[in-house]
């Protein structure tokens, strides 16, 4: 609950949440962007809400035991602020600021191109401090008339306002944002003596790339002593519903979550309701009435049964339906029990199956990490290959790559894949398709890569015809291997520009291009459901973290979950493949035998 001025009510074991916390210097970091001659204290406010949102333990307790300093970017002023909202209920910075601007500033400014500079403008210039004004104002044609807003930027405003108004950014959370705390929690329960098995469901388990909570399920002898043990791990914030079966309660970072406990005899049962899907789990009642039974998380019941029959694991609850076990990512109600009942579901790509990277950045554009760097990485995660795909030109604001540069980039790429053992480094580009639809650098440097990955960053604002011919075109350049993030989009943030997907992947098939699953949790991009289209219309696929730094290899887990959403096998995914089986596949490679001892192409 939040007070009339901004500030959280909360229970005593959960006052001042971390995401409550985070929330607050969020909000103080963003007024301080509409300030001049702040930058740094802003940077210090933004970074700190980050780590406050993502920490696990109480940063409420940890400003009282005086160890909040020891926190990454965490200083005496931050400190202070959070000691004055502790002993105060407000921060008196905060407040000037709230005072000195309307809070509708925070929303348009966090629209798609506006940033700071242009929502003071149309604050200043022409009264607008909310969305419903900005929305009002782009109709009227009005912001057009603003230094630097012609036409076009007012209807893209106008767009970004509307797609704010149906966005349903409160409910849902990037999977990749939610995973480190289900994690923690899950291994948590697992080490209670009283457990038995432990798994995450819901949409988490499925792997969709948003959900709206974690719900965890338990097979416990000892349920009471489990679920109080559960009960009082730091965290979480807050502990609503707690019974001997059923919790629910809410992280410090803010997630609900609900946990189920079952006897170890049914829990095959349970974590199979409560994995989902909704439309799954329809699908599965009715096949199983079809049979003479009665199907729910406590087992299954028939007319012949003289008790209900549980299972200690799913695959006996398919099994006792006649289907082969369903991958968790498969259960949405696509088509799936059918192939199950069949024999026929698809044996899905695993993380194990893949051997490279082909979409890698380093601090040669907008990466944070060496090429060495990126490297070393690659080759302790396991992968045999890495391309570094730093951005080109036109692309300013990553500092991308002009074709000199790329050219003493490709000379340190040669000199790097010499030195490290047990991977290929492969030098490569993402090339930006330009708004006009030609690549943003010429075909003698792309032809000298051994990778080239083609994605648009710009121009996102046209029409389906003009961004289909752009991707087109791309695709028909004989030095092209793949289509970076093929729609463009960014969860939460910005909606996928419009695509004719069927003939994409029929132009991939004819010019033998790459689709590109992004692995990256902010775009997931192709999605599940049009990657699953594409493979049915003979499209191949690489699986790529986009990876900025060292940390970013860890991303390719997170494209692999959407790759098995969408029916992928590993025969479907390019960098499943030994490097000498690459090779002779893309569409203009140059690599060669640099006295390593590895292949030629």
């Amino acid at each position: 609950m939040i007070d009339e001025a901004g500030y959280p009510h909360m229970s005593p074991r959960s006052a001042y949440a971390n995401s409550h916390l985070a929330d607050l210097f969020a909000e103080l970091a963003g007024y301080l962007s509409l300030e001049s001659g702040a930058p740094y204290r802003r940077l210090a406010y933004e970074r700190a809400a980050q780590v406050f949102q993502n920490h696990p333990v109480s940063i409420a307790a940890l400003a009282r035991q005086g160890s909040l300093r020891e926190l990454p970017g965490v200083g005496a002023n931050i400190e202070a602020k959070v000691l004055e909202l502790l002993d105060t209920g407000r921060i008196t910075i905060l407040e000037e600021l709230r005072d000195r601007y309307p809070a509708g500033l925070l929303d348009i400014m966090r629209l798609p191109g506006i940033g700071p500079r242009k929502a003071k403008a149309l604050w200043s210039s022409l009264g607008i401090y909310d969305l419903a004004g900005l929305r009002d104002a782009c109709v009227e044609n009005r912001v057009r008339g603003l230094r630097g807003m012609g036409a076009k930027t007012e209807e893209s405003i106008l767009r970004e306002v509307e797609r704010a108004d149906h966005a349903d950014r409160a409910d849902r959370l990037l999977l990749g944002h939610v995973d480190p705390s289900a994690r923690r929690l899950l291994l948590a329960l697992r080490s209670f003596p009283g457990t038995r098995q432990a798994d995450v469901a819901g949409s988490l388990r499925r792997r969709k790339a948003t959900v709206k909570d974690i719900d965890l399920v338990a097979a416990s002898a000892a349920p009471e002593e489990t679920m109080a043990a559960f009960a009082a791990l730091p965290e979480l914030a807050e502990v609503g519903l707690h019974g001997i079966a059923a919790l629910t309660g809410r992280t410090q970072g803010g997630v609900s979550v609900d946990l189920r406990i079952a006897t170890p005899q049914a829990y095959g049962n349970l974590l199979l309701h409560f994995t989902g899907s909704a439309q799954h789990n329809v699908d599965l009642r009715g096949l199983a009435k079809e049979q003479g039974f009665h199907l729910s998380e406590h087992g299954l019941e028939g007319q012949a049964a003289s008790r209900t029959v549980t299972h200690e694991r799913e695959a006996d609850v398919y099994a006792a339906l006649g289907l082969s076990y369903i991958p968790p990512e498969l259960r949405e109600g696509q088509g799936e029990i059918e192939a199950a009942a069949e024999d026929r579901l698809p044996a899905l790509v695993e993380r194990g199956h893949l051997r490279g990277d082909l979409h890698v950045h380093s601090t040669w554009s907008d990466g944070r990490a060496t090429i060495e760097e990126m490297a070393q990485a690659a080759a302790a995660v396991g992968l045999e290959y890495i391309a570094i795909c730093d951005h080109s030109r036109s692309l300013g604001v990553a500092r991308g790559l002009t074709s000199d540069r790329i050219e003493d980039q490709v000379r340190e790429i040669r000199k790097i894949d010499a030195q490290v053992p047990h991977l290929s480094v492969l030098a490569g580009c993402e090339v930006d398709i330009l708004a006009d639809g030609s690549l943003d650098l010429p075909d003698d440097i792309l032809g000298s890569l051994d990778f080239v990955v083609a994605s648009i960053h710009s121009g996102l604002g046209q029409d389906r015809t003009r961004i289909m011919r752009r991707l087109l075109g791309a695709m028909e350049n004989p030095r092209v291997a793949a289509i970076g993030h093929p729609t463009g989009r960014l969860l939460g943030r910005r909606a996928p520009y419009e695509i004719n997907l069927e003939a994409l992947a029929d132009a991939a098939v004819r010019t033998g291009t790459f689709l590109e699953i992004n692995a990256s949790y902010e775009r997931l991009d192709l999605a599940a459901p049009m990657a699953r289209e594409a493979r049915d219309r003979g499209a191949r696929f690489i699986i790529s973290s986009d990876a900025h730094d060292a940390a970013g290899f860890a991303l390719l887990d997170y494209g692999v979950d959407e790759a098995r959403r969408g029916w992928i096998e590993a025969r479907d995914v390019m960098n499943t493949l030994p490097l000498e089986e690459l090779l002779p596949l893309l569409p203009s490679h140059r690599y060669r035998n640099r006295g390593s001892g590895r292949p030629v192409g």
